[in-house]
């Protein structure tokens, strides 16, 4: 069957930016001037059809989302979920809860909300901050289609044998993704196809969680007066490319941000390029090591994904609430 994505007329990213009075490598008006959904819209009906018959074999499902108060220590400079439960009394055996959270506290999409063209003060399709007020994050169709799941944690560590700290800004250059396809047995030339998802294990939350007490507390103590920095992919105007020609629907990873932090090659800065210049999305902090035994143990690295976003009306991000389904 043929992708009917690949049917549409599509700028190459040399051809960027589309709107020539915007800022550098925007795809403003792509998809007409009141677009919200940016590269989601590559996520039509058929795509999402055609990954789901491809991709759901066995039911098996995994979720994809870390605890919501996960980052408990060494603690994040945002805040962790508080709990209010309330007895229903006098109601017999009856409760309700309240939930008070940072929205990017744990596995979490950035919205087109959270980040613009620094210099220009710009969010995706030149909106200000206060016209995203109204509209729902992602409003009602998710997230849903076909991933490819690069576990360059393993190639770098088991296949490499590269010391990998990912609580330092680890850059990992695009050269490795694709080295770290081949190990997986996926082909860099064919794999990736129009609408699909990436999503890269950096081995950050598998250090974190595994890390000994002595190293939270430093990190405890450092994180209270420093922002975190962490492992993510090194910007290049290669790895934009790459994204952009192989029409992908979004991208996600394990760390806290899909980008090395902080970012030193600020021409190509994933958050300035990805939100505010394409729409498209940034999963933060999705749980990988089930997915990651689950996918070495049965040699499949693409599943079917089902991501519902919390419809907040002016949302900034949110809980990605994802299943991987096999």
């Amino acid at each position: 069957m043929e992708n009917p994505v690949l049917s549409k007329k599509f700028p190459k990213f040399s051809e960027l930016p589309l709107d020539k009075n915007g800022p550098h490598g925007n795809s403003w008006g792509l998809w007409g001037p009141e677009d919200q959904l940016g590269t989601l819209n590559h996520l039509t009906d058929e795509v999402v059809s055609l990954a789901a018959a491809e991709n759901i074999k066995t039911g098996h499902r995994i979720s994809l989302n870390w605890s919501m108060t996960g980052a408990s220590k060494p603690r994040f400079p945002r805040k962790l979920l508080e709990q209010n439960v309330i007895n229903k009394a006098p109601l017999k055996h009856a409760h309700d809860d309240e939930w008070s959270f940072n929205s990017q506290c744990s596995s979490q999409w950035d919205g087109f909300r959270h980040y613009a063209y620094q210099k220009e003060s710009l969010y995706y399709m030149g909106r200000t901050a206060e016209e995203f007020a109204a509209s729902p994050m992602y409003l009602k169709k998710g997230i849903a289609g076909r991933v490819v799941f690069i576990d360059w944690y393993a190639w770098a560590t088991e296949q490499k044998g590269l010391e990998v700290d990912t609580m330092t800004s680890y850059a990992v250059p695009f050269s490795e993704l694709m080295e770290a396809l081949p190990f997986q047995g996926l082909d860099p030339e064919s794999t990736l196809r129009p609408g699909d998802i990436l999503l890269v294990r950096f081995g950050y939350l598998a250090q974190y969680e595994g890390m000994d007490d002595a190293r939270r507390e430093e990190l405890d103590r450092r994180y209270q007066t420093s922002k975190p920095d962490n492992i993510g992919l090194q910007p290049s105007r290669e790895l934009l490319a790459f994204l952009w020609d192989n029409r992908l629907a979004a991208v996600a990873g394990d760390s806290r941000s899909f980008e090395v932090w902080p970012c030193t090659e600020m021409d190509w800065h994933l958050h300035e390029w990805l939100l505010a210049g394409w729409g498209m999305p940034i999963g933060e902090l999705f749980y990988l090591e089930e997915l990651a035994r689950h996918c070495a143990e049965t040699g499949r690295y693409t599943f079917f994904l089902s991501s519902s976003p919390m419809n907040v009306p002016g949302g900034v991000a949110s809980p990605p609430n994802a299943l991987a389904f096999f």
